[in-house]
């Protein structure tokens, strides 16, 4: 994956970060009064899946799986092109997903397409219990979260946060962040207790919802006003980067795809022509990566 000096300040602010609980009361016991409403107006995204070249993997994908205890040949590896973004993506299923590779493709689209295209690829494990995690862009979903809509868009929203995707940047760490922070009396909800990449990420959550859905956030909770300046500045934020959180439009940059690997075996043992081209189209900017992980802040269950 991706490294450099600037990843390794971005992972040590992370590991910094993510010891530093947060004790301003939830607003709200979790936030999955918004699933359905993320549901009925973010529609799927129509795709065209491509099986990914027998016996090859993504490099990332392959690190992640085998991170996690399993095993690269168990992993359906597919190309996935939206309708909305001219690049396609390269998803990793395992075969005993809690839920058809069909959840995986379709809620990754319901996404608003400008804060999709700040993740690289998705893998789906098989899990007991819903959790998910962020690592350089990649997201690796485990158990039911292969259908939360919620999740998605949460850890789509450490990539806007931790690549850089905002003027003030990562925003979680930010002095802006943290003086209109200040400023309110609550956060979301528990989740958004566990430090302040969490926080961001769970009210990027809620400003998708109010962006998106008639009536909004505020129009939900009648004590909203009480996490109105963390709010705020995630929307004026997203607003000034290109309204990344409404939907519409169509992708402008992407991550570059990790290269392909054997699914077996440590090197690619087959000539350049025959691998699986991974490159991204004319007209896609590619953006620089960073070396970050939400493993450790992202374990509890959603």
């Amino acid at each position: 994956m991706y490294s450099s000096s600037i990843g390794t300040t971005i992972a040590l602010f992370v590991a910094s970060v993510a010891s530093q609980t947060l004790t301003k009361p939830p607003l709200q016991p979790d936030l999955d009064n918004l699933k359905q409403g993320f549901i009925n107006n973010l529609g799927i995204i129509h795709s065209t899946q491509t099986p990914f070249q027998a016996g090859s993997i993504p490099s990332n994908c392959k690190t992640l799986v085998q991170r996690e205890g399993f095993n690269a040949a168990d992993i359906q590896v597919v190309t996935v092109q939206y309708d909305d973004c001219s690049a396609p993506w390269i998803l990793c299923y395992h075969k005993s997903s809690n839920g058809p590779l069909s959840d995986l493709v379709n809620t990754f689209s319901r996404v608003p397409v400008r804060t999709r295209q700040y993740v690289r690829h998705v893998v789906s494990l098989p899990a007991t219990y819903g959790h998910a995690y962020n690592s350089g862009g990649d997201v690796v979903m485990f158990g039911d979260t292969i259908n939360n809509i919620n999740v998605y868009i949460h850890e789509s929203a450490h990539s806007l946060d931790l690549l850089g995707a905002y003027k003030d940047k990562p925003l979680s760490s930010s002095q802006k962040w943290l003086s209109e922070y200040a400023q309110d009396a609550d956060v979301p909800d528990p989740y958004s207790q566990t430090n302040q990449i969490e926080n961001v990420a769970q009210n990027t959550v809620v400003t998708t919802y109010e962006r998106n859905v008639p009536g909004g956030f505020f129009g939900l909770n009648s004590n909203a006003m009480k996490i109105f300046h963390q709010y705020a500045t995630v929307d004026t934020e997203q607003r000034e980067a290109g309204t990344l959180l409404v939907k519409g439009g169509s992708c402008t940059l992407r991550l570059a795809n990790s290269s392909p690997v054997p699914v077996a075996g440590t090197a690619l043992r087959v000539a350049a022509a025959a691998q699986p081209n991974v490159a991204l189209l004319a007209g896609i900017t590619v953006m620089p990566g960073k070396d970050f992980d939400t493993k450790d802040s992202c374990k509890n269950a959603f």
